[in-house]
């Protein structure tokens, strides 16, 4: 892999939109105010803060749904064996050895009524270079949890395509829609799973005091526009009666499912009527609790292990070595835990290495080997227990005006996120960032991603 050289077209048209702003600043005085209106909200800041869109092209596009697709397969498979090999939580099974908490296995153990673990999904990814220089993929990442930003990017679409500076550039700009297709899949999956002849009730369920609670109702009109009556509720507002999950005095058919595995595993209480109706079949959510199985950073390790290659195609094993950068496992139980020589090669190789624990969220606990000195390095090596180390991939920075600061331009570490419908690339997650981590957590900000139909 090597770092990404972004083509002319795209630099032309960063120049272009820097130009029209510099031009007329007064068309984006009131940006911020303008993104708070449009509900894309973080907590209580806006979420953009970059009065200009990413775009990408043709090129872009179809290497990420080529090794989308080939990931899809790997993903597919590896699953396939994790539950084949058992979901009785013993400590061998290949759940456990990839890390997945023993709790979440004995959800995932239960029968979720349709077949996809994952049928909403993000990787987070690096754009770079293959060696014959074309734009490609490093997935360091997979958010099997049904992933935050896909109304968001649809509401940042549509501000930015009815906005005077993309007329002012006047190039042809095109939205994914990920958030229409997402709510298509969620409907799709119920009525595979046997739901039908009325109005479905769908209910989005998460904690409200959540940061992302804001993006809950952007999906409203989506879920109205294809049929479907939708609730935002806390899981304390559910109630399970009568063979029904019920919440709002409305028996509710879909759990769009925000809540994350980790959130219920520890306040199990407040979730039980969920959980009931989960277990007993009487409510579809999407994603399943299946998605705990994939969601771990373990995954990436298996996905380099030579047990699945035999199982693949060699079209995605390629994919494999070529799109995700070598993972390995760092844990501490007797037969599973990385080989002495793997933990003495890294602690000599700072800078080509990262190590993350298995199961955080928000890139709490990440470990960067190139930013950190000797004596650090050596102690999240040797401190290791629950994490995996994973090979370090080129980031690619680009300049960004910021809405803050009279659009005074910074330089801003892009990472590109596909968001996955299915298996099929959906659109993106664009995360601009002044550091390493892009986390919105950490303040990281989001803008759309427009294709540059040229």
């Amino acid at each position: 892999m090597r770092p990404y050289r972004c083509p002319s077209s795209l630099l032309r048209f960063a120049a272009d939109w820097q130009a029209a702003l510099d031009a007329h600043p007064e068309w984006t005085a009131d940006f911020l105010d303008r993104v708070s209106a449009a509900g894309v909200i973080y907590g209580d800041r806006p979420l953009c803060v970059t009065p200009q869109p990413m775009v990408v092209d043709a090129a872009i596009v179809r290497s990420y749904r080529r090794a989308l697709r080939h990931l899809h397969v790997a993903v597919r498979t590896a699953r396939e064996m994790i539950v084949a090999d058992g979901l009785d939580g013993r400590p061998d099974s290949l759940a456990v050895r990839i890390g997945v908490d023993p709790r979440a296995i004995a959800l995932a153990a239960v029968e979720p009524g349709f077949d996809s673990a994952a049928v909403l999904a993000r990787f987070d990814s690096f754009l770079v270079r293959s060696e014959d220089g074309q734009p490609t993929p490093a997935f360091v990442e997979l958010n099997a949890e049904p992933p935050a930003g896909m109304a968001y990017d649809a509401a940042l679409a549509r501000l930015f395509l009815e906005h005077p500076l993309t007329a002012a550039v006047g190039r042809r700009l095109r939205p994914f829609d990920p958030a229409r297709r997402a709510v298509v899949a969620i409907l799709d999956t119920w009525r595979r799973r046997g739901g039908h002849g009325h109005r479905p009730v769908v209910a989005i369920v998460d904690w409200l005091d959540q940061p992302t609670a804001p993006e809950f109702h952007l999906f409203r009109r989506f879920f109205e526009e294809e049929g479907a009556t939708l609730l935002v509720l806390s899981p304390d507002a559910l109630q399970y009666e009568g063979g029904r999950l019920v919440g709002d005095g409305q028996a509710i058919d879909i759990v769009y499912r925000r809540l994350l595995v980790d959130d219920l595993l520890a306040r199990p209480e407040p979730c039980s009527a969920l959980l009931d109706a989960y277990r007993a079949g009487d409510v579809c959510v999407v994603n399943s609790f299946r998605s705990s199985l994939l969601h771990g950073k373990g995954l990436f390790a298996l996905l380099h292990a030579p047990e699945l290659h035999a199982r693949l195609p060699a079209e995605v094993v390629a994919t494999i070595h070529a799109t995700v950068p070598w993972t390995g496992l760092l844990l501490d139980r007797p037969g599973t835990g990385a080989p002495a020589r793997l933990r003495a090669r890294i602690r000599g190789q700072r800078h080509r290495w990262a190590i993350k624990p298995l199961a955080s969220h928000g890139g709490a606990g990440v470990v960067l080997g190139w930013e950190v000195d000797e004596a650090t390095w050596r102690a999240a090596v040797d401190g290791a227990t629950h994490h995996v180390v994973q090979r370090r991939v080129p980031t690619w920075t680009a300049r960004f005006p910021d809405a803050r600061a009279d659009h005074a331009l910074g330089e801003r570490t892009v990472s590109l996120d596909p968001f996955v419908v299915r298996g099929e690339l959906a659109g993106f997650l664009c995360r601009l960032t002044a550091g390493s981590l892009g986390n919105v957590r950490d303040g990281a900000g989001q803008v759309p991603v427009l294709l540059l139909d040229e």
